[in-house]
Parts: C-alpha cells; sequence; structure tokens
C-alpha cells in the first residue's frame, strides 16, 4: 500500500518490466476493441458510458492524489497534453462531438510518444502509474472507438482546427511555465534536442507537431483505405462501405 499511494516513486525504464506492462496493456486492449467491434457498435451508447465513467474516477483520482500530497501549480495543473487529450476524450463521450473527435485525435498522437517512449512515469503499482495508462489507453484507442461505432475518420480541415488549438494551447503552456517554473509540453526540461535553446527549441515543437499531424492523418486514412472504407474529406460526412472487413 505503501508503494501505491507514494507520490514519489522510481521512474519506470523505458523497454523494462512496468513500461512492457503498460504497452502489453494497450495491445490487449485494442485487440479486444478489433475482435469485439460488432458487439462495441450494437452497444455503443453503454461503451461510452462506461468509458466516461472510468474517465471521470482517473481524473478525480488523479487531481485528489496531487490536492491529498501537495498541489504544486509546476506539475498538477491539466497542462500536460495528455492531460489535455483525456479531457477531451471526455468531452467527446458525452457529447459524440466529431469536431471534438478531430482535435482529440491529432493531440492524442503525441500520446504515441510519451508511451512508447515514456519519461518520469511512474510504476504500474503506484496510483499514478495506474492513472498514466488509463489516461493514455483511452485517448489513444478512442478514435478507434469513434471509427468502430460513426464511421469517423480525420480530415484535413481537422488538422488544421487541431493545429490551431495546439498553437493556442502551447501559449498557455509556455505561460504556465514562466509563471509556476513547470515544464508542460517538455519545454524547460527537454528529453530531445536538449542542447536547443528557446526560442528553437518552441519553433520546432511546432514543426515536429505539424509534422506528427500529417503523419497520423496519412496513416489513419490509408490504414481506413485498406479496411475498405471509403469517406469524403469533410466534417460530418456518412461513411460510405466498400467491401469491408469492418
Amino acid at each position: 500500500m505503501d508503494a501505491f499511494l507514494d507520490p514519489h516513486p522510481e521512474w519506470i525504464t523505458i523497454g523494462g518490466p512496468d513500461h512492457l506492462v503498460y504497452v502489453g496493456g494497450l495491445v490487449l486492449l485494442a485487440t479486444l476493441l478489433i475482435t469485439l467491434r460488432a458487439r462495441v457498435r450494437a452497444h455503443a451508447t453503454a461503451v461510452r458510458r462506461c468509458l466516461a465513467a472510468v474517465l471521470v474516477v482517473q481524473q478525480v483520482t488523479l487531481y485528489g492524489f496531487y490536492a491529498a500530497t501537495g498541489w504544486d501549480n509546476a506539475e498538477s495543473l491539466p497542462l500536460h497534453i495528455s492531460r489535455v487529450s483525456a479531457l477531451l476524450a471526455l468531452t467527446y463521450l458525452l457529447t459524440g462531438s466529431r469536431r471534438v473527435m478531430d482535435v482529440l485525435f491529432y493531440f492524442g498522437l503525441w500520446a504515441w510518444a510519451s508511451f512508447s517512449y515514456p519519461q518520469n512515469i511512474q510504476p504500474v503499482d503506484n496510483i499514478l502509474g495506474w492513472s498514466f495508462f488509463v489516461n493514455h489507453a483511452v485517448t489513444l484507442l478512442m478514435p478507434v472507438l469513434a471509427f468502430v461505432t460513426t464511421g469517423w475518420l480525420p480530415t484535413r480541415a481537422g488538422l488544421w482546427r487541431a493545429f490551431a488549438w495546439f498553437l493556442a494551447y502551447l501559449g498557455v503552456a509556455v505561460v504556465a511555465n514562466a509563471l509556476t517554473g513547470g515544464n508542460y509540453f517538455y519545454q524547460r526540461e527537454r528529453p530531445l534536442l536538449p542542447w536547443l535553446g528557446q526560442p528553437w527549441y518552441l519553433l520546432a515543437s511546432l514543426a515536429a507537431t505539424l509534422v506528427l499531424f500529417a503523419l497520423g492523418y496519412a496513416l489513419a486514412r490509408l490504414l481506413a483505405a485498406r479496411a475498405g472504407v471509403r469517406q469524403e474529406d469533410r466534417p460530418g460526412t456518412k461513411v460510405v462501405p466498400g467491401r469491408s472487413r469492418w
């Protein structure tokens, strides 16, 4: 119990046992979502409600734990992009808005980076490690759920809308870092290219985000095409099934 509630546990090792448990859990959930997609589609409303409840518990647990162990504005604010993505996921689950999903999909692409190359992540037997896994697993699989249940696909218009929101988010993160000494969106303690100073690192972050969004869009559309799904490239258009395996 002490390890579970420890607010300052040792960080996990990239490629270590805890990291592999997180990856294995994500693969298991993805496999279940895909293999049981017909049931998920048939009970979409119940699935969304259950996931919304899980996210609410995760959010209350995370911020309640921070409040109980010592709130620190440099770390505890909901300004890490994974936490923003979790709030977007909750909004989507409650509203079903495709525009919210557009932004969530692109923001959530950064979760792939933090999941595959975790920095300062707690182990699986810690409450914050559990929160990390729930947050990222839901964020990463939410676009698949939207595709399975509604035929949603990312669009170029959604890409630019998400990038505009990202510019606003990054501006807030930079201001918060200046006021609190925080490291939101890793603009102070830089896990990559630590030798690159500001404002060049900030500009590199913007360029990398745009490239990541473009790659995510292209890969998602390619996978959808291979699955036999066609959709006009504009928000709100109904999916037209071809010889789909979905």
